[in-house]
């Protein structure tokens, strides 16, 4: 098999937005820098036929579409036909595996694993040399004891990535976890403690406290999920209790109900001003007890599932900022070396038309530029900090300069566009903004037409307000109208982004302008209209 280098394009699938995050901090430790992510079959299956794909990691089990259905899809297709495809699955039964071998899967990792073991059978499955080959069902082994410390230091192991677990996808479902969980039982009557302890044993592991400065001990200690606590205590009653708990942040977070025959409407109150969770009266029924424990644990899981959750989405958005901006870096120095060329070309002997040319290479190199740097300011616009710098420019001289780029753009195409700039066409707003604005709803008319097709630009005044009307053959499909400027809203354009139309909705409206879209009869007319002095 041929090795394939670190420039591969490595596509994760799983639903599961923890173990999609943890896998791909792996690859990048590994070196791996063209990640691709997708919640089911079906948005990977999407994604696969505009990216090419090199390998695939999957999750069996998806909604919509299971892993074992992309991997069927992907060997019937001609691209995909020998793609490495590595199934992550909590199935181990040989039924699963006979299914997986039969579909043409790779390599077969079940879960839990932990990161080096990932990470080997991912290496060997892409073809990069192991000291020794192993199965590709074999079950992960257990992690051997630590050995002696040898003369010579080892390899450095790969480096387990910073707030990620070192077992990936040992996380079970949240109603299983509940199962597992840690109940703390504080009452200074040991009789108590037998009862509650008794009736809860075979649902969570149980740890016990006579008084409240044990109780704050054990749970500073252990892991502790839920604390049943008495209010009617010696030396330190519950509330104080209570209080401290909620003083330390290593404690603060876990769930306290109240659990006394002290029922007293100001008891309760300040039960919950100190941040219990619930209050239970003595003698406690064991069933609406057991029921009120499940809740709050099920509540507290979710809530911390959420938190996690949230903090993989700024790490991912910091991510995607970093890759951007990266982009931008890596983007200008080809179109550098394009302008300068332009340059060159247009002071050596040149014909007209060669150098009408070579100065619009210049044009569109200083132009996409100037665009790359543009790219933050539309994420400002979305955050509504964008101050657009406002000038009073010819907007028909500009309307032309973009409709003969997207002429030269389109040539082989055959389009025709018909713009006929009228006299007074003085706009104010960004010309540059506006520059990239009418490239994008030029380059979209022009790409939705047919061969030969014709593109009709008018401009009309109005009240304060310029329109421009951009017309073209062909018709937006009637699901797409209402979502036509919405952010990843691409008509099924197998090379869209769907961020055309958004964008050109931003732009307009940050100038005092907007944008309009009507289709029908076989055309399609967007209008965008700007102010005007």
């Amino acid at each position: 098999m041929k090795i394939m280098d670190k420039s591969a394009s490595i596509l994760i699938v799983d639903d599961y937005l923890l173990i999609r995050t943890a896998v791909r901090q792996v690859l990048t430790e590994l070196g791996f820098v063209n990640i691709f992510q997708a919640e089911n079959g079906k948005t990977a299956q999407d994604l696969m036929r505009k990216q090419h794909i090199d390998v695939v990691i999957g999750d069996w089990s998806m909604p919509i579409m299971s892993g074992l259905e992309l991997l069927g899809w992907m060997r019937k297709d001609a691209r995909y036909a020998r793609t490495p495809y590595m199934m992550l699955t909590a199935e181990s039964n040989p039924a699963s595996v006979r299914s997986a071998l039969q579909a043409g899967v790779n390599a077969y990792m079940i879960k839990p694993f932990t990161v080096h073991s990932f990470a080997s059978k991912f290496m060997a499955m892409i073809g990069a040399p192991q000291e020794a080959p192993a199965s590709p069902f074999a079950r992960p082994a257990a992690p051997a004891p630590a050995a002696s410390p040898a003369p010579a230091a080892p390899p450095a192991p790969l480096r387990t990535p910073s707030g990620a677990a070192d077992v990936i996808g040992l996380q079970q479902p949240l109603a299983e976890r509940i199962k597992k969980s840690t109940v703390l039982i504080v009452d200074d009557v040991p009789t108590n403690i037998e009862i509650l302890a008794g009736a809860l044993k075979d649902e969570y592991a149980i740890k016990v406290a006579i008084s409240g400065r044990k109780a704050i001990e054990i749970a500073d200690s252990f892991q502790i999920d839920l604390i049943l606590l008495d209010i009617m205590m010696p030396v330190m009653d519950g509330f104080e209790t209570c209080r401290q708990l909620k003083a330390n942040p290593k404690t603060a977070g876990i769930p306290i109900i109240f659990l006394s025959a002290k029922d007293a409407v100001d008891d309760v109150v300040g039960g919950l001003r100190l941040g219990a969770v619930d209050y239970v009266s003595k003698p406690a029924d064991p069933t609406i007890l057991k029921a009120r424990i499940a809740t709050h644990l099920t509540l507290a899981a979710a809530t911390a599932d959420l938190k996690r959750q949230n903090e993989l989405l700024v790490e991912n958005a910091h991510l995607r900022e970093d890759v951007e901006r990266m982009t931008r870096h890596d983007l200008k120095s080809p179109l550098a070396v394009a302008l300068h060329g332009s340059q060159a070309l247009q002071a050596s002997s040149l014909s007209k038309i060669q150098r009408e040319h070579a100065r619009m290479i210049e044009l569109a190199a200083n132009n996409a530029l100037e665009m790359i740097n543009r790219t933050l300011d539309i994420y400002r616009m979305e955050k509504g900090e964008y101050q657009p710098a406002l000038q009073a420019f010819d907007l028909g001289a500009l309307l032309e300069r973009v409709a003969r780029q997207t002429r030269l753009a389109f040539a082989p195409s055959a389009i025709e566009i018909r713009f006929d700039a009228p006299s007074d066409t003085i706009c104010l707003g960004e010309p540059l903004l506006c520059y990239s604005m009418f490239s994008n709803a030029f380059k979209n008319a022009a790409e939705a037409s047919p061969e030969g097709g014709t593109i009709r630009i008018d401009v009309s005044p109005g009240y304060g307000k310029l329109h421009v009307a951009i017309d073209n053959e062909g018709e937006v499909p009637p699901a797409m109208h209402g979502r036509f400027f919405e952010k990843y809203a691409t008509a099924d354009k197998e090379d869209g982004s769907g961020l055309g139309t958004y964008s050109i909705r931003l732009m307009a409206e940050v100038q005092g302008g907007g944008a309009s879209m009507d289709s029908g009869d076989g055309r399609t007319r967007l209008t965008i209209t700007l102010p005007c002095v």
